[in-house]
């Protein structure tokens, strides 16, 4: 969702109106789209890195990973086949099948019961492992395992694992949605780090930690549970001392390697349906907390150990990095340890040009070290769940993560179904139980952007919050854009909002009202931010430049530290590419977003120090104003100066033009009698008006759409509204150079003339008197007469509707002349052919409506128009 809006004061007046434009552009245009598939990977390549540092599942002396990354083979349907290294991000939407062969000796398939394990294969992929059917999984950014059965591995190096992997999204099924303007790339393949996880036959599954602290938080009793699967045989050599098996936990300090705490011995006892679920405690003094100031963590160590006497042998160790905090809501505050912390957070993007978002262990790291420096103590995952790396970066740097469902810009109409809201229960199950032990996570999401002023999107949220407090007892938030209306926020812990308009005095306003509306809870801006210009230090008159966009960060934060607000996340961190063409975007490219303190490649923007500035409370150096000014595309009103000059000469040159005019306009009626009774009206002059109104049509669009490509309603609504992307890129070209949408437009609007000609000449064969073609072309051409008022309209008309008096007026009054013109053409069809006046007008109204209906339905079908259309409306409706 972009930031860009139209000034308050016209906003409301002008919405119903661009719909109503882009709905003619969809149907005046109609074009289909072939979507080429593009033979293009993204590789990272990282093998998977060991030790008790890495982001899922710590490397223990008693299991063994055998990584799958490196080079698969892959195929493409109807693109040819190659290889390519694992991890890798497809830059397209479609199928591929990924395969390689891996080695396992025998004494490993003796020794170990084995599990596949996938940090991220997006969006949907089923796993063949030697011919068998392994598994499947939907959901591109949880990751997953799943145990194989034994006798599938074979011993040696012909071990053959086949990836299907598909990353198609539509607009109702999946989690996330089909991405709309501004969201991320959805890029295919297996993304993060594969690998086959050994474990001893008897293993955990989990181990599940919770910390309850003293008073004065100066000491702690961590509690342990554990699952556990699979078998192991107990022998014992002295059978006077039958041995057992136990579960242990000790902890270590993460950087001295010193034990800090022991628990009992707790005996693994069977259950009907394997082994009960251990429980231990360990009790720590002197205790080392976790904050962003301090990040002290505590290596976990479990051991399922048999004993025998007062001997114990480690059967299996499971490892986890842990800090112990105190994470509370109080008094309409967050407390981290019993101290009140304002987040001072960014919006992270996983994407890089480089690598997509199949981002190496390297360029994580940099990135998080780029975050800390800034000064921040927080920052949002960009709507999906991270790499676990991330949140281990996390753990250790000391930055508290906000971490959240890929549920975004998502109607209520879809929330409400029982099968979506089921999705997106698995995605958040598979994002909590992965992700729970780490420190750093502060809350869990919901989601962003998704239409929160309905019931029906009310029972969502209470059922996903119902289930995240069954698995952790952390917060819980969404980010709202119903900044009015929202009936869902008093569910979750924080109250989290999206700004993204770009004046001060209506920013300031939403965040009063926001803060106002609640008042026992935590406010915070999850979302807000501007776009800039490559390269653009013009001052900060010029809205799209440097020094424009470190002045809108240095002026919103003064104004959220007034309000007491308790936090606000930067849009964004660094650029990113999106999934659908924007018409917002300034980049040249509609699938970049340069909206971040930094550049895809990191390259530092001023407003990386403006931020830096207010997050460390250091004094920023001034900004130079420039000397920019906005003017409006001359182009309009020299095109209009030619047509008119052109029009006038003709009209005062050419009597017969002149003439026929005149009787067209004041007329109409024996205008048209005449062309019934083959009176001559000259073929060229028909031509010649209708080429000159097609280009007044052409100049006044253009001027209308070119005033509103700032305005995210309009963004938005070309996605819903337009036939294909590719058409939508089209469409943004044009808009961003006047010269080539009158040029392109004022043939489109000729030739949809001479269409309407041949529709009005084959409909006729219906009719009473069947018309010739040249009656047709006559009375279409000379029905568009009124249009050429819009030549003088079309030179002023940029200007007025920079004045928020004159909107409405203005697109009404180009409104009332289409339907004078569609008025007149049905006239001139009544007139020629013969027939009741009423009777054409109902039969021509009534198969135009049907053919907006028909194309309506077509979008409706294919990509959810009327839900979505309804989602923007209602946006729109509560947040201005």
């Amino acid at each position: 969702m972009p930031i860009k809006t139209l000034k308050s004061s016209s906003f409301h007046q002008s919405q119903s109106v661009l719909v109503g434009i882009l709905s003619f552009l969809a149907f005046v245009h109609p074009l289909t789209s072939f979507e080429a598939v593009a033979d293009q990977f993204l590789e990272s390549g990282s093998i998977t890195p060991v030790g008790s540092d890495v982001g899922y599942l710590l490397d223990t002396p008693m299991r063994l990973k055998i990584d799958l990354a490196g080079m698969w083979d892959y195929s493409i349907d109807g693109s040819g086949s190659g290889r390519v290294r694992v991890p890798a991000a497809y830059d397209f939407v479609g199928n591929v099948v990924l395969s390689r062969t891996f080695n396992i000796s025998e004494e490993q398939i003796d020794r170990y019961v084995f599990q596949l394990v996938m940090y991220g294969a997006n969006y949907r992929c089923e796993i063949y492992l030697n011919g068998d059917f392994l598994v499947s999984h939907s959901g591109g950014y949880t990751s997953f395992s799943q145990p194989i059965p034994a006798n599938v591995l074979q011993p040696g190096s012909e071990n053959h694992i086949r990836v299907v992997v598909e990353n198609e999204l539509d607009d109702r099924n999946t989690v996330p949605l089909k991405l709309q303007v501004w969201g991320w790339k959805n890029y295919g393949g297996i993304l993060r780090d594969v690998f086959i996880l050994a474990t001893p036959k008897l293993h955990f599954r989990d181990v599940i930690l919770r910390s309850n602290l003293g008073k004065g938080l100066s000491s702690a009793i961590v509690a342990f549970e554990a699952a556990v699967e699979g078998e192991h045989q107990i022998v014992s050599s002295d059978p006077k001392k039958p041995a057992s098996i136990g579960f242990v936990v000790e902890m270590l300090d993460k950087i001295s390697g010193e034990s800090v705490g022991r628990s009992l011995l707790v005996p693994l006892l069977r259950s009907e349906e394997g082994w009960e679920n251990p429980r231990a405690e360990v009790s720590l003094s002197a205790l080392k907390l976790w904050s962003p100031d301090t990040p002290d963590l505590y290596l976990v160590k479990a051991f399922l150990v048999s004993v025998e006497g007062k001997q114990q042998t480690v059967i299996d160790e499971w490892d986890v990095n842990y800090g112990i905090r105190k994470v509370e809501i109080s008094a309409a505050n967050i407390l981290l340890n019993g101290q009140r912390v304002v987040l001072k957070g960014v919006v992270w993007n996983e994407y890089h040009p480089t690598w997509g978002s199949a981002l190496p262990y390297e360029q994580m790291e940099k990135d998080i070290v780029l975050i800390k420096s800034l000064g921040a103590n927080a920052v949002r995952f960009g709507s999906h769940p991270p790499h676990p790396y991330m949140l281990n970066l996390c753990d250790r740097y000391g930055l508290l993560a906000l971490v959240e469902l890929p549920v975004v810009y998502s109607p209520s109409s879809i929330l409400r179904d029982e099968y979506y809201t089921e999705l997106a229960g698995i995605t958040m199950k598979e994002m909590i139980t992965r992700d729970r032990s780490h420190p750093s996570v502060l809350a869990w999401g919901i989601g962003d952007g998704f239409e929160s002023s309905s019931e029906e999107t009310r029972s969502f949220v209470q059922s996903l919050t119902g289930l995240a407090r069954s698995l952790d007892d952390r917060p819980l938030y969404y980010a709202s854009v119903m900044h009015e209306g929202d009936v869902c926020s008093d569910l979750v812990d924080i109250a989290a909002v999206n700004v993204y308009v770009r004046e001060l005095d209506v920013f300031k306003r939403q965040a009063e009202q926001w803060k106002a509306s609640h008042p026992d809870q935590p406010v915070v801006v999850a979302k807000f931010g501007t776009e800039v210009e490559q390269d653009n230090r013009n001052g900060y008159t010029d809205p799209l430049s440097y020094e424009a966009q470190a002045r809108f960060y240095l002026q919103r934060l003064d104004a959220l530290k007034s309000l007491a607000y308790d936090g606000a996340f930067v849009w964004a961190m660094n650029d990113w590419r999106g999934d659908r063409p924007a018409l917002t975007v300034s980049t040249g490219d509609p699938l970049v977003h340069s909206m971040g303190l930094v550049s895809d490649r990191r390259e530092k923007r001023l407003a990386y120090d403006a931020v830096r500035s207010v997050f460390r409370g250091e004094k920023f150096v001034a900004l130079p104003s420039g000397n920019y000014s906005a003017a409006a595309p001359i182009i309009y009103v020299l095109s209009g100066l030619v047509l008119l000059i052109g029009t006038a000469y003709l009209y005062n040159a050419d009597r017969r033009f002149r003439e026929s005019l005149n009787r067209s306009m004041l007329s109409s009626y024996n205008f048209f009698a005449d062309i019934r009774d083959q009176r001559v009206v000259s073929a060229p002059h028909s031509a010649i008006l209708g080429m000159i109104c097609s280009v007044a049509l052409a100049i006044v669009m253009s001027t209308i759409l070119y005033h509103y490509r700032d305005n995210w309603v309009l963004d938005a609504a070309l996605s819903y509204l337009l036939p294909s992307d590719r058409f939508k890129e089209f469409m943004i070209r044009v808009i961003l150079e006047p010269m080539q949408f009158i040029l392109y437009f004022s043939l489109i609007f000729f030739l949809k003339l001479l269409l309407i000609c041949l529709i009005v000449y084959l409909a006729s064969a219906l009719l009473r008197s069947r018309m010739y073609f040249y009656h047709a072309y006559s009375l279409t051409m000379w029905a568009v007469a009124p249009l050429l008022i819009l030549i003088p309209l079309g030179m002023i008309l940029f200007r007025l509707l920079e004045s928020g008096v004159y909107v409405v007026p203005s697109l009404a009054l180009v409104g009332a002349l289409l339907i004078w013109v569609l008025l007149r053409l049905l006239k001139g069809v009544s007139i020629v052919a013969d027939v009741f006046r009423l009777k054409v007008y109902m039969v021509g109204l009534v198969s135009l409506s049907g053919i907006v209906v028909a194309g309506f339905f077509y979008l409706d079908y294919t990509q959810s128009a009327s839900e979505y259309l309804t989602f923007l409306y209602n946006v729109v409706r509560s947040s201005y």
